[in-house]
This record gives structure tokens, C-alpha cells and sequence, in this order.
């Protein structure tokens, strides 16, 4: 300790001030971030470990080769901060995949209104590395060997430490133990994707990652069609929604018979069609959306890396395509799809976030609408009730009490606690009752041929077994996984020239259906054809032929029988 207070003591001040410029954006976190709301200790440790992060190259670097290192982050400090500033939460995905994706017409657009912003973070640029360059001292923080290998075990053991803990919580939640040590690594290592400058290390690789991973798949399908058209002419605008939920389960909607009134805007809506018996066949949304998406089916699921899907299709035929989302832009798979729309919407804002409303993904659909169109396809990819519940409905659709409150997480999940868990999912229903109601009538008020659809990419358990099995993506299923919801709903214009299959989608509304039904049937839906149509698979056909087995893709990556 000698050593270190000898080389620190003259340059101290300096030290303490330059450490606060690198650690600002942690500082401002822990003061503002709503994942460390509700408790102290949560703050405490998110500055411990964020300043152990910070110390660590201190070890091995000399004073101002150190400060030189952190100038980096100093650099890009600016980037987080703006983040937290307007979500309250660390660096994003798609906050950083939108800044790589800005031409540079925008950037200088946007920057031109910060200037002042812009003069004073040069400024503080400058103060720091000439601070670094003629205030600090080149020389080692501590010198002793020995010294530093015992901090380096200390905080070997602190990490060991946090590695327990989250061990011990999802050991709790788990019911599969050969996953245990897998499933607890991946939630402690998530927690330094939120520790800066880790976040925006992690992330900005990620990022580079997926966009060599999108232009290298976009390429390799850049040849294919499917040889799509209209097979029917239709005079005036056609307009098709397809919205994608996010971890609902068909029991739990009202309009299903459930006995909590979760859906009431919904079983107002007139020519509404609710399905019975529709699953999905992935409980994880990145197994399941290629098989909403495309051909893909759980026993032949390679297909969507060489086929397109029916995003794709429906520009064939001649339609206006769009990509709208607050989740989901570092898959490559959607941003694949989404490249070749004529218009893609992702969120900057982390899915984590407490202020993250389906509800917002109507600034960039009214941008749409206003474009007057044709023919148009829109696809909603929502959070609809992905965890936590909580932060995924405004404050005045915590209808159902009590509930969780906060960034309630993983320790929180237990049979004490279940009435609070289902109310909190229930209540994230209720918000999606209230988004797909109002997205409708939006579409109804256009007074066009239109049609909507809505899935959810799987469903959630809720304590509903002996096994009081919880979440999705588990390794033991249940019906829960995969029984979502799938609604339609058919404008007034759409009915008059469509009657037979309204016909047809009424008559087949109780058929065992999956999520390898879709492709064939909005297509069907939107009168587009192509050479390799099967309309046996469309529940908007007469000729619409049931499951008699359905399977999963399960997280083994194994194909199974769902558990009905």
C-alpha cells in the first residue's frame, strides 16, 4: 500500500478528476438508470464493479499509458451518456446499429442542433488528455509483483462471488440442472453488458459482427424469387398488417374465455376471428420467428437460409414494404428481411427498458401512411410481454393488483410471488389488447381493402404444472410454450371482395394449425401466388388440411413432439 500512495500522492488530485471523467457515464447511471431503481445496494455494487472494471488495466499500465487507454472511452463517453439520457439505460443494440446505419446528411443534421453540446464535450476532450499528457506521471500505480497478484485473486474471488449469486437465483427459476451452469453464466456475463465501457466494447463488436453477417446473407440469396403476383386485381389501396407478439399465451386473453377480463377493446372489434388451437413450434423467439417467417417448419428449418420469406414475396408481387420494431435488431435473420423492405423502424431504445411501448411503433406506421401508397405490407415486430412484464405497459394499465413494481428480476420468481407474477403478466395483455385494438382501428378509419394479422412468437409458463414450470426456453415443455394466440381481423372492403375466404377463415378457425401455416396463408389472404403454393396449408382455403402432429424445434436444437 506504501508503493502505491508513494506514486499516486503528487499526482492525486489529477488522478481523482481524470477517474471521474472516465467513470461518468457509470456515475450518471447509477443516478438516473431505471435497472438500478429501488434499492442502494444495487447502486453500490453497480459502482464497485464498474470501478474494479476501471482499475483493472492499472495492474499492468503505467500511470499515463493507463489514462491514455481510458481516453478511448472518454471519447466515446459521449455516446452512452446520450443513451442513458433518453431511456435511462445503458448502450443499446440498436442505438448503436442506427449511429453505424446514419448516412452522413443526418449525422451533420443532427449534430448542427448540439453545437453548443458539441463545443463543450471538445473542450472537456481537451482538458483531459492535456491533463494526461502534462500532469501525470509515467509510472506504475504499484510496483510490487506480489501486491498485484493479491488484488488480482481478490478480485477473482468478488467475481466468483457474483457468479454465485445469480447461480443461486437460477437455480431457483431452472428446472433443467444440466443447464444450470450455462443458463447462470449467461445471466452474470449480461450484467457487464451494462457496466461501461464494457457495454459498448460487447456491443459495437456485435454490431460490426451482424452487419458483415447481413450483407454476407443478403448476397447469397440475392438471386432467388419466388416468382410471385397478384392472381386477382383489385381496384384501390390493399393494405396488410402482420404483427408478431412477443411471449403471449392463448389462455390468457379473455377473447379466449379466460376469466379475467385481459382483452376487452378486442371483443368489441367487430369481424375479429380468434383460433382455437394455433402453435407455435420454437419456444425461443430466434428459433421461431424463421418459422413464422418463411417456409422453414421445425422438421425442415435449414430452408430459411436459402429461401426468403414472405416479407420478400409480397414486394415481388408489387407491394410497398415495411419493417417496424422495438426489438430484435441484432438478429441477423430480421435484418436480413428488414434490408431489403422499403423502409425499416427499429427502437434505439434497449428492450430493457422501462419506457419501451409497443405504442410508440405508431410514429413511424403514421410516417407510412402518409406516404399514400397503393399497395402496402407492414409487419409489427412488438415486446408485446416479454420480461420484465412490468415495463411493458404505461403505468395506467397496472390494472390488475398486486403486481411488480421496478426492475424486479430472477430472485423474485417464486410460488410466494405468483400471484403477483401472473397480475404482471396480465396486465401486459391488457396494454396488447389495447395496442392491437387501436392499431385496427387505425387501419379501419383508412377505408380499404386490408387485413390484419397477429401471432406471438411463443407463449410463457405461469406456474401451471406439478412441475410449477416458469418463463419459456426451458428444456421441459408444456402446452404453455407453444399455445399462442393468432387473430384476424378484415376490413369492410376486403370482406366485399374476398368472401369466399372469409368463408374459409371462419370454417377453419378450430383446425389444428402452427406457425408453418402462415406463410402460405397471408400470401393466400392477400391474393399473391406462386408456382409452389399449397393452399392445404393456408387456413384461408377451402382445401386447408389440419395437423395431425405437430412439432418443435427445441433449444437441443432437436425436433419434438408438442406436448398437447
Amino acid at each position: 500500500m506504501n508503493c502505491f500512495l508513494k506514486n499516486i500522492r503528487s499526482d492525486f488530485q489529477w488522478i481523482i478528476f481524470l477517474s471521474i471523467l472516465v467513470l461518468l457515464p457509470n456515475i450518471y447511471l447509477v443516478s438516473v438508470g431505471s435497472d438500478l431503481s429501488g434499492g442502494l445496494l444495487k447502486k453500490i455494487i453497480y459502482l464497485i464493479t464498474s470501478i474494479l472494471i476501471f482499475l483493472i488495466p492499472s495492474l499492468f499500465l503505467k500511470a499515463r499509458t493507463f489514462f491514455l487507454f481510458h481516453g478511448i472511452f472518454v471519447l466515446l463517453a459521449p455516446i452512452e451518456i446520450a443513451h442513458i439520457y433518453l431511456s435511462k439505460m445503458p448502450i443499446s443494440f440498436g442505438f448503436l446499429m442506427a449511429i453505424f446505419d446514419t448516412n452522413m446528411g443526418e449525422a451533420m443534421e443532427v449534430l448542427s442542433s448540439i453545437k453548443i453540446i458539441l463545443f463543450f464535450i471538445f473542450v472537456l476532450w481537451v482538458v483531459y488528455f492535456f491533463i494526461v499528457i502534462k500532469k501525470i506521471k509515467n509510472e506504475y500505480f504499484i510496483t510490487s509483483v506480489k501486491s498485484r497478484l493479491i488484488i488480482l485473486v481478490g478480485l477473482f474471488l468478488f467475481f466468483c462471488c457474483g457468479f454465485g449469486y445469480y447461480y443461486h437465483l437460477v437455480k431457483k427459476t431452472l428446472t433443467d440442472k444440466d443447464y444450470l451452469f450455462e443458463e447462470a453464466a449467461s445471466v452474470f456475463s449480461l450484467k457487464f453488458r451494462k457496466i461501461y465501457p464494457c457495454d459498448i466494447i460487447i456491443i459495437g463488436k456485435n454490431v460490426w459482427d451482424e452487419k458483415l453477417n447481413i450483407k454476407n446473407k443478403q448476397s447469397k440469396l440475392k438471386d432467388f424469387s419466388f416468382h410471385a403476383t397478384c392472381s386477382k386485381s383489385i381496384e384501390g389501396k390493399e393494405m396488410y398488417f402482420f404483427i408478431i407478439g412477443e411471449t403471449a399465451r392463448y389462455d390468457n386473453f379473455s377473447i379466449n374465455g379466460y376469466n379475467v377480463k385481459t382483452t376487452p377493446l378486442l371483443e368489441k372489434t367487430d369481424h375479429l376471428i380468434s383460433y382455437s388451437d394455433f402453435y407455435s413450434e420454437a419456444n425461443l423467439t430466434s428459433f421461431s420467428l424463421p418459422l413464422i417467417l418463411t417456409r422453414a417448419s421445425a422438421q425442415d428449418r435449414d430452408r430459411f437460409n436459402y429461401e426468403k420469406s414472405f416479407v420478400d414475396a409480397f414486394k415481388e408481387a408489387g407491394f410497398k414494404t415495411y419493417w417496424i420494431a422495438n426489438q430484435s435488431a441484432e438478429s441477423s435473420f430480421i435484418r436480413r428481411i428488414s434490408k431489403d423492405t422499403d423502409g425499416e423502424f427499429f427502437s434505439s431504445t434497449d428492450f430493457d427498458a422501462y419506457n419501451n411501448f409497443d405504442e410508440k411503433l405508431w410514429v413511424n406506421l403514421n410516417k407510412i401512411l402518409s406516404k399514400n401508397e397503393d399497395k402496402v405490407l407492414v409487419v409489427f415486430h412488438t415486446l408485446g410481454s416479454h420480461f420484465r412484464y412490468n415495463f411493458r405497459y404505461p403505468l395506467q394499465y397496472e390494472v390488475f393488483k398486486p403486481s411488480f413494481e421496478g426492475a424486479f428480476d430472477y430472485s423474485l420468481i417464486s410460488l410466494e410471488n405468483k400471484e403477483k407474477f401472473i397480475n404482471t403478466y396480465n396486465n401486459s395483455i391488457l396494454y396488447t389488447d389495447y395496442f392491437l385494438a387501436n392499431t385496427i382501428r387505425k387501419l379501419d378509419s383508412l377505408n380499404v381493402t386490408s387485413a390484419l394479422v397477429y401471432t406471438s412468437d411463443h407463449g410463457e409458463n405461469l406456474f401451471d404444472t406439478k412441475e410449477n414450470v416458469v418463463l419459456h426456453a426451458n428444456v421441459i415443455t408444456t402446452k404453455y410454450d407453444f399455445h399462442v394466440p393468432l387473430i384476424i381481423w378484415t376490413s369492410q372492403k376486403y370482406r366485399e371482395i374476398n368472401e369466399d375466404k372469409i368463408n374459409n377463415l371462419y370454417a377453419n378457425k378450430d383446425k389444428k394449425l402452427s406457425s408453418s401455416n402462415i406463410f402460405y396463408s397471408i400470401l393466400d389472404m392477400a391474393n399473391i401466388s406462386f408456382p409452389e403454393q399449397n393452399l392445404k396449408k393456408s387456413f384461408a382455403s377451402e382445401f386447408l388440411l389440419e395437423d395431425s402432429v405437430r412439432y418443435y424445434y427445441n433449444i437441443d436444437r432437436q425436433v419434438k413432439k408438442i406436448p398437447e
